[in-house]
């Protein structure tokens, strides 16, 4: 990175009467303390534990009488609990963002989850503590913090391995998450693997985040409200903590390890009308929790007010390191020792912006006082109003006023990068797009001036009303869920995220011209809206309109070269078209950027087998079950692969292999079936057979493999009834006369000659119809 061209931003605000006194040093790196300052013992390997939603006043340690959070708080009891901890941002990528780069969103340029990406010339922690030798491992519990998004930088290893299967059947990127057991059980593994190098572990645990699922035994501690479910969440995610302390501890490295234990945002339960987060900025969404425990550390609360983008100068001041110049956050150490300075803290929403079309949200907080800026500014005395119910802006508007130019200065000193201006269309493209419904007007997301905003404090009942028409579509009432969201529209037809929702919630329903519809008046209000234009594109796509769904895939790829979803459905559109070599290129070409290869690499294997190729396949193969070895799918493609190599063992094996990791796949078991009845095993041919269409009772190709496999084992009187199903229910063309040879094959054995010649008639038709066809 040029630190030579970047600026460091220290913020200092402090409250005079009526106006703010706003200071900024610049320029130099902040050298470590002398060893004079420091205390005498020196961490040598850092922790760094991010819970997701998890609000401050949650925990015991910070005064909640129903916490079960014996971990969380027995680390505050020995280090040093900072209970004016305060986020730039209640959205879990860009928080992280701020967190490994010391520096707030607008400087790092990652305003919302997914469609951002932490940009390589932004230095991570992870990425200095790796230039020191450390050893580096990062370990997260949801999508949102996938290693595409750039939050990897630095990271030796690093556990996401996210299926974008899971995320293309997901109602949204932040619903793909894992257990923090797993999370847990993979860090302990890697720290295991080298009890000497210095390393640098994060551990995400996702776990309170919605939905509030807790398993048990600590679901049942708690009420079975929404607050309760919340609280077990908690619980369950303490005692991942614990776990993971004891794990350090028993590997004799806690003692030389400084613990650092934050939230990224925390959860509104309902305060301010917003019951999850990401919407508001007030202090229920951006307090959060802070700890620091390790070497050097003596026990401590500090009550003054600090920063998510603090932890990162703290951890290198810790480590005796020189923090460099870009960094706008601050070493905490003197905090503990009563020489802090007096912080402002900085937080923003673009959520109802970049999803709603109304107004975005900032703040800045000095020790008391609290400013929103939005259409109807916002001014609260924490002191006196920690809950902020009552708006002091009219009634002080000169402290607001002050309060509002100190927002403006800090914005300004903060900001040093821009978004990425979106590529230039050629006219013609432009042209197709409009007429398909990918162009409207200028998207809101770079549209500056463009005249007022709605407040998000007036749109919270719609807000509310999208949430429940969503939740209405997961338990399966989709007709509830589009008069719902119907409603919403009828009040503020501008909503853009509505309209995706709407026409999610139509494709659902098999209505892909209502969905196409819903998607264009989508993008009629924000073009360049990423999954407007993705799930148009889809919708094309199933409504075999492949020309315009490449068309808008194209599209999709211009505005983000590395969404791995576009990339993927274009190739899987060119090979539905038979146009294989492009891709086979298409394919390749996102393996060099190094996204989700498992499923890329699948992806590839199955274009060599169109291609025939199958050794190409196999290698491909191969090396995606290396990466991982759960992927599904791709054993029962090296079944395919064996058997045009003609390797009928090797075949069997990789069906067997692809049953024990679902046994569910029909088709590898039918595929199994086969290959049983050719090698003369009859028997477990006929059980292969009748397992797969339990499964799948329209496959009629599978019903009269099962019938040829009876007629061969002599189970005459199950024969006809598999044979004429699999008949009515739409066998392959080229399989279909197989049916009517085994009814005829039963009926001479039978003794009814009439019906056999007659079977063996339509057979012969059926055969001839495909000669001709071919």
């Amino acid at each position: 990175m040029d630190f030579q061209r970047l600026f460091c931003r220290r913020i200092a605000v402090l409250a005079t009467g009526s106006s703010l006194l706003l200071s900024c040093t610049a320029g130099d790196p902040q050298e470590p303390p002398t060893p004079g300052q420091r205390l005498e013992q020196q961490a040598e390997n850092v922790l760094i534990v991010t819970i997701d939603t998890l609000r401050a006043d949650r925990l015991g340690s910070y005064g909640y009488g129903a916490a079960s959070t014996p971990h969380l708080d027995a680390l505050a009891a020995r280090g040093q609990r900072f209970s004016r901890a305060t986020t730039v941002t209640p959205l879990t990528l860009p928080a992280h963002s701020s967190l490994f780069t010391g520096t707030y969103p607008a400087f790092h340029g990652v305003r919302d989850n997914g469609g951002f990406y932490l940009e390589e010339d932004q230095t991570t922690l992870a990425e200095l503590l790796q230039q020191e030798g450390f050893r580096t491992g990062g370990f997260v519990g949801a999508f949102v913090l996938d290693s595409r998004w750039g939050i990897a930088q630095g990271f030796d290893h690093f556990f996401d391995d996210f299926d974008l299967t899971e995320y293309d059947q997901a109602p949204g990127m932040d619903a793909i998450q894992r257990p923090g057991s797993l999370v847990v059980d993979e860090a302990l593994d890697w720290l295991r693997k080298d009890s000497t190098t210095p390393f640098l572990s994060w551990v995400h645990l996702y776990d309170p985040h919605t939905p509030y699922e807790a398993p048990e035994p600590f679901r049942s501690r708690f009420p079975a409200t929404r607050s309760g479910a919340y609280d077990a969440e908690i619980a369950y995610a303490d005692a991942q903590v614990g776990r993971l302390l004891q794990g350090l501890e028993d590997l004799g490295r806690l003692h030389n390890t400084l613990v650092v234990v934050a939230a990224d945002h925390g959860e509104m339960l309902g305060a301010h009308g917003e019951v999850t987060h990401g919407f508001f900025i007030y202090q229920d969404a951006v307090h959060i929790p802070l700890i620091l425990a390790g070497p050097g550390l003596e026990a401590a609360v500090v009550p003054e007010q600090v920063r998510i983008i603090d932890i990162f100068p703290t951890v290198l001041a810790r480590l005796g390191m020189a923090i460099p110049p870009v960094v706008q956050g601050v070493d905490l150490s003197p905090f503990s020792r009563g020489e802090g300075r007096r912080l402002v803290a900085h937080a923003e929403s673009w959520t109802p912006r970049y999803h709603y079309g109304w107004s975005e949200l900032q703040s800045i907080q000095d020790e008391r006082y609290k400013f929103i800026r939005a259409p109807q500014r916002e001014l609260y005395d924490l002191a006196q109003d920690p809950l902020e119910r009552t708006n002091l802006a009219p009634s002080d508007p000169d402290r607001a006023d002050a309060m509002e130019a100190a927002l403006e200065r800090l914005l300004e000193e903060v900001s040093a990068t821009e978004e990425a201006a979106p590529r230039a269309i050629d006219p013609q493209t432009e042209a197709k797009l409009r007429a398909l419904g990918y162009l409207g007007s200028a998207s809101p997301r770079h549209r500056q001036d463009d005249g007022p905003r709605s407040d998000p404090k007036d749109k919270i009942h719609l807000y509310n009303g999208i949430k429940e028409a969503t939740t209405a579509s997961a338990s399966g009432d989709l007709e509830d869920a589009i008069a719902k969201m119907e409603a919403v529209l009828q009040e503020d037809p501008e909503i853009i995220e509505a309209h995706l929702l709407l026409g999610n919630f139509h494709r659902k329903e098999d209505r892909l011209e209502e969905a196409a519809e819903a998607y264009r008046r989508t993008l009629a209000l924000d073009p360049e809206h990423q999954e407007a234009l993705y799930t148009l594109a889809l919708t094309y796509k199933d409504l075999s309109r492949y020309d315009d769904a490449r068309l808008g895939l194209e599209n999709a790829r211009r505005l983000d070269s590395k969404n791995g979803k576009v990339l993927w459905q274009l190739a899987d559109l060119a090979m539905r078209e038979g146009q294989y070599s492009t891709a086979e290129q298409e394919l390749l070409s996102a393996l060099s950027l190094d996204l989700d290869k498992p499923r890329f690499l699948l992806k590839l294997g199955d274009c060599y087998l169109e291609m025939a190729e199958p050794e190409k396949a196999r290698r491909r193969l191969d090396e995606a079950l290396d990466l991982n070895p759960k992927l599904l799918t791709a054993n029962y493609s090296r079944g395919l692969a064996f058997e045009a190599e003609g390797k009928p063992a090797q075949a069997i094996r990789a069906y067997q292999a692809e049953l024990t990791l679902n046994d569910e796949a029909f088709r590898a078991r039918f595929n199994l079936g086969k290959l049983w009845l050719k090698s003369g095993r009859g028997g477990q041919a006929v059980e292969a057979f009748r397992r797969t269409v339990q499964q799948e009772p329209k496959f009629g190709t599978g019903f009269l493999y099962l019938a040829k496999a009876l007629l061969d084992a002599g189970a005459l009187e199950e024969v006809e009834e598999a044979a004429r199903q699999g008949l009515a229910n739409d066998p392959e063309p080229s399989v279909a006369p197989l049916g009517h040879l085994v009814l005829a094959d039963l009926y001479y054995r039978q003794g009814r000659p009439a019906e056999a010649e007659k079977e063996q008639a339509s057979a012969r038709r059926l055969q001839q119809s495909l000669k001709s066809a071919s």
